[in-house]
């Protein structure tokens, strides 16, 4: 290009305009190339007069001529201009004054003053080719670099040829991105592990950090240990007292406790009352921008608050008025399941045309708890009283504004069995409904949600507890028993007889039976009581008969003094008491071992109620034997247990009530078990058998369980044939033939024995007992067998 001749100021003009439209930054050199010898190179002539302030040459104005390119030409010589790669002066005419800005990937941005030091600035003025630096002001929100300001931090030691070659003296190693990792610093040119041994380090220190490394907020720091220690620069003191900057006091040592930190990469949050509450800004490149509350949407939220690694929006709102500098503003489309802001499409719009508030967001742990509310029949209200035996239902609901994936409703959480329910859900709220259960449903309740964007973390949980009365809202009345008489109800606090028209019938009654347990409903009928009128409450019924309460199948209005319901459960009569009395037993026992030939007796009764009546005795479910009431009990004498007596016995007690024959519950049942018993007794004549028969003749031993096996003394007054008898049958030994005493070398301990024999009996203590006694004579029996047989019966 070939170029009239001009002032020094016109070459820099057309200079500056060149730098600018190649995208360099200022201009550092101009000069005249003259070529050797003669020689001459095309050119295109032109005729143009520049101001330096231009975009391109083709806007700087001709000289008398409307055309800029005269033509081709030839030319010996050229000007040579040189520009900076990265750094520029802007806002003067000046080759070596202005406002600094530095080159990023989104342009040209403005140099903060807190990044800028007096290193820095003597490698810009040696880059621009302008010497020494004379002063620097601090610049911020001016015109140049489109209203973006930079972030970076520039670590410049002065003997750098280019700012670009400043070297950061802190990083982050080891992690996702140069925003996540291990701390390490560069001192003496080598590059180590940062170790806060005496917690010099603090949560300033790591804000600084990030910012410095051109990321956004902190969102976690941590110690990483090591299995060993390693070199390390180890922080000194003069950190804990320098708070204003970043740490630098460093010395060489070692350690196995290392500094880790995490930083958001596109996000951050400014003027808060802690971490995870502030003012956003976002990133773009280098540069950080506020956004627009009116477009940031409840996924961006979601999405801020997990890149900051602070769980998840509880509030967000508009701040301060807009900007008043000229700034883009990003618009982001989220889904929620981003994992940083800068993972979601987005655009930018001018935020200086538009009423735009700055962003404020503050972000919790989970998902904020959602609400919940209990619903019961009869009862319109929320959280009415329960009662077991009626339907239930949970209502779950939130007025967040993102999507609700699913409600989740658990009971019994710290149980080895929790119950879960889930429940996929259109809207922001669920309802779980439960069946009538005779327990209700008792117990504490948890209710959360699953946002839309993920199933795998939930809310907060709504606790809350759930206690249900027993349903004692009905009763019968002066039938004589709980089980039959005239209903009543209770209801807003007030008892009355119940009557009804049309509804009524046996499939009501049997709900009031079963809700009373009384069993099944015999009759029901519609009589005038004979009292004076009292109001009473009109029966609506929707109820099958298989409902467990009648006010879960119905309900009740008030009604004047009318004919009320009377109803006669199949369990009017009460349950009876069963009981076994044995001389070897004790009554209260539910389970019981007797030995074959003794007698026992079972007695039924059951509380004074009706007059008359019978009692039925069974063993495993079978009648074996009726007897009528006395005294509202019966007594069932066995006179010899034997093996076909084991078996489970109960009792049910009969009566012709209500113009009915009424059968009561069954009784409880015992256990009772009969065994041969030979070992209690056996006759001693010191001969060993190798099978297992007993000897027919010989001194008599007694065992009695828990306190001793003894012979039996023959100082009893009343022992005689008859009671030798009774052992010779127990024993399988057929009859007695004698009974003697027979004295031994010395006096021993023996049972003395008392009767109440008359010789009939199938075993001695059937009829007999025994008390410890010292004696030198025992009791000898001979009877007509050899041998008894024990698996005899």
């Amino acid at each position: 290009m070939v170029i009239a001749e001009a002032s020094y100021q016109t070459k820099v003009g057309h200079a500056k305009v060149a730098c600018r439209q190649m995208g360099c930054g200022s201009v550092v050199s101009i000069k005249h190339q003259r070529y050797g010898g003669t020689r001459q190179r095309p050119a295109w002539e032109v005729n143009l007069t520049c101001h330096g302030t231009e975009a391109k040459l083709k806007e700087c104005k001709s000289n008398g001529s409307s055309r800029r390119v005269q033509g081709r030409n030839t030319t010996s010589s050229s000007l040579e201009v040189i520009c900076s790669e990265s750094v520029r002066l802007t806002g003067t005419d000046e080759l070596c004054s202005g406002s600094v800005e530095v080159k990023s990937d989104q342009g040209w941005t403005v140099v903060c003053e807190e990044g800028f030091d007096s290193e820095a600035e003597k490698v810009v003025c040696k880059e621009l080719g302008c010497g020494t630096p004379g002063r620097f002001k601090g610049s911020f929100g001016g015109k140049g670099g489109g209203g973006r300001v930079s972030s970076t931090q520039f670590q410049c030691k002065g003997n750098e040829s280019r700012l670009q070659d400043c070297p950061y003296d802190l990083r982050l190693v080891g992690g996702e991105s140069s925003c996540d990792g291990t701390v390490e610093g560069k001192r003496d040119g080598e590059w180590r592990p940062l170790a806060d041994t005496w917690d010099f380090w603090g949560p300033q220190h790591t804000a600084k950090l990030c910012h410095l490394l051109g990321c956004g907020s902190v969102t976690s720091e941590r110690i990483k240990y090591l299995p060993r220690p390693e070199s390390a620069w180890t922080l000194d003191i003069q950190c804990d007292r320098d708070h204003s900057s970043i740490c630098k006091s460093w010395g060489m040592g070692s350690s196995n406790r290392l500094m880790a930190v995490t930083c958001s990469e596109s996000v951050r949050l400014l003027r808060g009352d802690n971490r995870c509450t502030g003012i956003m800004e976002v990133k773009s490149g280098t540069t950080w921008a506020p956004v627009c509350q009116r477009f940031f949407t409840p996924e961006d939220e979601i999405v801020t608050c997990r890149e900051l690694g602070c769980g998840f929006p509880h509030a967000a709102r508009g701040r301060d008025s807009h900007s008043k500098t000229d700034y883009w503003s990003p618009v982001f489309k989220c889904e929620g399941n981003e994992k940083r802001l800068k993972d979601c499409p987005s655009h930018t719009f001018n935020a200086t045309e538009n009423i735009c508030f700055k962003g404020h967001i503050t972000c919790g742990g989970l998902p904020k708890k959602p609400d919940a509310e209990v619903h019961s029949p009869n009862y319109p209200w929320d959280n009415p009283p329960l009662f077991k035996g009626h339907r239930f239902l949970i209502s779950c609901y939130s007025d967040l504004p993102y999507k609700i994936l699913s409600f989740r409703l658990r009971t019994g959480v710290d149980s080895e069995q929790p119950t879960e329910w889930t429940q996929a859900v259109s809207g922001n709220h669920a309802s779980f409904f439960f069946p009538a259960t005779p327990d209700g449903g008792q117990g504490v309740y948890y209710c959360d949600y699953s946002p839309h964007f993920t199933s795998d973390i939930f809310s907060e949980p709504k606790i809350f507890s759930l206690f249900f009365k027993d349903p004692d809202y009905v009763r019968l009345q002066d039938g004589g028993h709980r089980c039959a008489g005239w209903l009543e109800l209770e209801h807003e606090e007030e008892w009355r007889p119940v009557t009804s028209r049309k509804s009524w019938g046996l499939k009501e009654a049997a709900v009031v039976c079963r809700q009373l347990k009384c069993g099944s409903a015999l009759s029901t009928s519609k009589v005038d009581k004979p009292t004076e009128a009292v109001p009473a409450w009109r029966f609506f019924s929707n109820c099958d008969g298989s409902e467990l309460a009648l006010m879960d199948c119905g309900t009740v209005k008030n009604w004047p003094p009318s004919s009320t319901i009377e109803v006669v459960c199949s369990d009017v009569l009460s349950q009876p008491n069963i009981t076994l009395h044995s001389s070897c037993t004790d009554e209260k026992q539910r389970e019981a071992l007797l030995f074959r030939g003794y007698s026992f007796r079972i007695n039924c009764s059951v509380e004074p109620q009706f007059p008359g009546g019978h009692f039925s005795l069974m063993i495993n479910q079978t009648l074996i034997q009726t007897l009528p009431a006395v005294n509202h009990s019966a007594p069932f004498m066995f006179t010899a247990a034997s093996v076909a007596h084991t078996g489970n016995y109960s009792c049910v007690y009969h009566n012709f009530v209500f113009n009915q024959n009424l059968s009561s519950p069954e009784s409880e049942s015992f256990s009772l078990t009969i065994e041969v018993g030979y070992d209690d007794m056996w006759l001693s004549d010191e001969v060993i058998r190798e099978d297992e028969s007993y000897a027919c003749r010989g001194k008599l031993m007694v065992a009695k369980p828990g306190h001793g096996t003894f012979l039996l003394s023959a100082d009893s007054k009343v022992w005689d044939m008859r009671h030798a008898g009774v052992v010779c049958r127990q024993l399988g030994c057929g009859a007695a033939v004698s009974t003697a005493a027979v004295n031994i070398s010395r006096e021993n301990t023996m049972w003395h024995f008392f009767s109440d024999c008359d010789g009939s009996e199938s075993a001695l203590l059937d009829c007999g007992a025994l008390e410890t006694w010292y004696s030198s004579s025992a009791v000898e029996v001979v009877c007509t067998g050899q041998h008894g047989a024990a698996g005899q019966t």
